[in-house]
Protein backbone atom coordinates (compact mmCIF):
# COMPACT_ATOMS: atom_id res chain seq x y z
CA UNK A 1 0.00 0.00 0.00
CA UNK A 2 1.40 3.65 -0.98
CA UNK A 3 2.58 5.69 1.96
CA UNK A 4 0.59 9.06 1.69
CA UNK A 5 0.55 11.80 4.58
CA UNK A 6 -2.74 13.88 4.97
CA UNK A 7 -2.19 17.48 6.55
CA UNK A 8 -5.25 20.57 6.73
CA UNK A 9 -6.96 20.05 2.80
CA UNK A 10 -3.27 18.16 1.28
CA UNK A 11 -2.56 14.70 0.64
CA UNK A 12 1.26 13.76 -0.03
CA UNK A 13 1.82 10.75 -1.48
CA UNK A 14 5.61 9.67 -0.64
CA UNK A 15 5.48 6.74 -3.34
CA UNK A 16 4.23 9.01 -6.24
CA UNK A 17 5.94 12.17 -5.41
CA UNK A 18 3.12 14.41 -5.87
CA UNK A 19 1.42 16.52 -3.33
CA UNK A 20 -2.71 16.84 -3.42
CA UNK A 21 -4.54 19.29 -3.06
CA UNK A 22 -7.96 18.80 -3.00
CA UNK A 23 -7.79 15.57 -4.78
CA UNK A 24 -5.98 17.64 -7.46
CA UNK A 25 -1.85 18.04 -7.75
CA UNK A 26 -0.13 20.88 -6.40
CA UNK A 27 2.33 22.61 -8.64
CA UNK A 28 5.60 21.55 -7.21
CA UNK A 29 9.11 20.48 -8.59
CA UNK A 30 10.61 17.02 -7.33
CA UNK A 31 12.84 18.97 -5.33
CA UNK A 32 10.08 21.09 -3.26
CA UNK A 33 8.54 18.02 -2.42
CA UNK A 34 11.88 16.26 -1.67
CA UNK A 35 11.93 19.14 1.12
CA UNK A 36 8.25 18.74 2.29
CA UNK A 37 8.31 14.69 2.58
CA UNK A 38 11.66 15.29 4.67
CA UNK A 39 9.43 18.15 6.80
CA UNK A 40 6.37 15.80 6.80
CA UNK A 41 7.94 12.65 8.10
CA UNK A 42 9.01 14.21 11.13
CA UNK A 43 6.17 16.54 12.42
CA UNK A 44 6.54 19.17 14.94
CA UNK A 45 10.47 18.32 14.75
CA UNK A 46 13.18 20.72 14.24
CA UNK A 47 15.07 19.24 10.65
CA UNK A 48 18.57 20.94 10.25
CA UNK A 49 18.98 22.74 7.37
CA UNK A 50 22.15 20.53 6.81
CA UNK A 51 20.07 17.49 7.07
CA UNK A 52 17.36 18.96 4.09
CA UNK A 53 20.75 19.64 2.44
CA UNK A 54 21.93 16.24 2.60
CA UNK A 55 18.71 14.55 1.67
CA UNK A 56 17.83 16.54 -1.11
CA UNK A 57 20.73 17.10 -2.70
CA UNK A 58 22.97 13.55 -1.84
CA UNK A 59 26.41 14.17 -2.47
CA UNK A 60 26.01 17.72 -3.91
CA UNK A 61 27.44 21.33 -2.47
CA UNK A 62 24.43 23.46 -2.56
CA UNK A 63 24.26 26.90 -0.82
CA UNK A 64 20.89 27.38 1.75
CA UNK A 65 19.39 29.58 -0.82
CA UNK A 66 18.25 27.07 -2.91
CA UNK A 67 16.94 25.34 0.21
CA UNK A 68 15.09 28.69 0.78
CA UNK A 69 13.83 28.79 -2.72
CA UNK A 70 12.28 25.25 -2.04
CA UNK A 71 10.34 26.43 1.53
CA UNK A 72 9.45 29.65 0.12
CA UNK A 73 7.39 27.83 -2.50
CA UNK A 74 6.03 25.21 -0.06
CA UNK A 75 4.67 27.93 1.68
CA UNK A 76 2.72 29.34 -1.08
CA UNK A 77 0.98 26.15 -2.23
CA UNK A 78 0.24 25.04 1.90
CA UNK A 79 0.13 28.22 3.68
CA UNK A 80 2.90 30.67 5.05
CA UNK A 81 2.39 29.26 8.58
CA UNK A 82 2.53 25.84 7.91
CA UNK A 83 6.59 25.54 7.92
CA UNK A 84 7.87 27.62 10.87
CA UNK A 85 11.96 28.64 10.38
CA UNK A 86 14.29 28.29 13.02
CA UNK A 87 16.67 31.20 12.16
CA UNK A 88 19.99 29.76 11.71
CA UNK A 89 18.92 25.56 12.57
CA UNK A 90 16.53 24.50 10.18
CA UNK A 91 12.53 23.94 9.75
CA UNK A 92 9.90 22.52 11.30
CA UNK A 93 6.66 21.03 9.98
CA UNK A 94 3.88 22.67 12.39
CA UNK A 95 0.42 21.06 10.87
CA UNK A 96 -0.58 18.12 12.60
CA UNK A 97 -0.04 15.24 10.52
CA UNK A 98 -1.64 11.74 9.69
CA UNK A 99 -0.75 8.80 8.19
CA UNK A 100 -3.26 7.70 5.70
CA UNK A 101 -4.06 3.83 5.64
CA UNK A 102 -0.59 1.56 5.67
CA UNK A 103 0.40 -0.96 8.37
CA UNK A 104 -0.72 0.20 11.81
CA UNK A 105 3.63 -0.02 12.52
CA UNK A 106 4.76 2.34 10.77
CA UNK A 107 7.40 3.40 12.80
CA UNK A 108 6.59 7.01 12.07
CA UNK A 109 6.34 8.92 15.01
CA UNK A 110 3.75 11.82 16.36
CA UNK A 111 1.69 10.50 13.48
CA UNK A 112 -2.12 9.42 13.61
CA UNK A 113 -2.83 6.78 11.80
CA UNK A 114 -6.56 7.17 9.82
CA UNK A 115 -8.28 5.04 7.21
CA UNK A 116 -7.50 6.20 3.47
CA UNK A 117 -12.02 7.01 3.21
CA UNK A 118 -11.87 9.35 6.10
CA UNK A 119 -12.74 12.84 5.19
CA UNK A 120 -9.88 15.22 5.43
CA UNK A 121 -10.39 17.76 8.05
CA UNK A 122 -8.85 21.41 8.29
CA UNK A 123 -6.54 21.68 10.76
CA UNK A 124 -5.44 25.01 10.08
CA UNK A 125 -5.52 27.92 12.91
CA UNK A 126 -8.65 30.09 12.77
CA UNK A 127 -8.45 33.90 11.85
CA UNK A 128 -6.54 35.27 15.24
CA UNK A 129 -5.82 32.13 16.88
CA UNK A 130 -2.35 31.95 18.51
CA UNK A 131 0.23 29.49 17.18
CA UNK A 132 2.89 28.37 19.74
CA UNK A 133 6.11 29.55 19.51
CA UNK A 134 9.18 26.91 18.64
CA UNK A 135 10.83 25.98 22.01
CA UNK A 136 13.88 28.29 22.80
CA UNK A 137 17.82 27.63 23.92
CA UNK A 138 18.13 27.22 27.17
CA UNK A 139 21.45 28.55 27.39
CA UNK A 140 22.40 31.89 26.13
CA UNK A 141 26.02 31.68 24.65
CA UNK A 142 28.55 34.43 24.17
CA UNK A 143 26.28 37.22 26.43
CA UNK A 144 28.64 36.17 29.60
CA UNK A 145 29.23 39.60 30.41
CA UNK A 146 26.25 40.77 30.01
CA UNK A 147 24.37 38.09 32.00
CA UNK A 148 26.41 39.23 34.76
CA UNK A 149 25.26 42.94 34.64
CA UNK A 150 21.70 41.87 34.69
CA UNK A 151 21.67 39.56 38.00
CA UNK A 152 24.00 42.53 39.56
Amino acid sequence: MALRYRFDRFELSADEMVLYEDGQPAALGSRALDVLLALVQRPATLVSKSDLLDRVWPGLVVEENNLQVHVSSLRKVIGAKAIATVPGRGYRFVLPVSLVGGPATTGVAGLRQVPPDEPSRSSAPEAGARMPLPALASTVWGREQDLELLSS
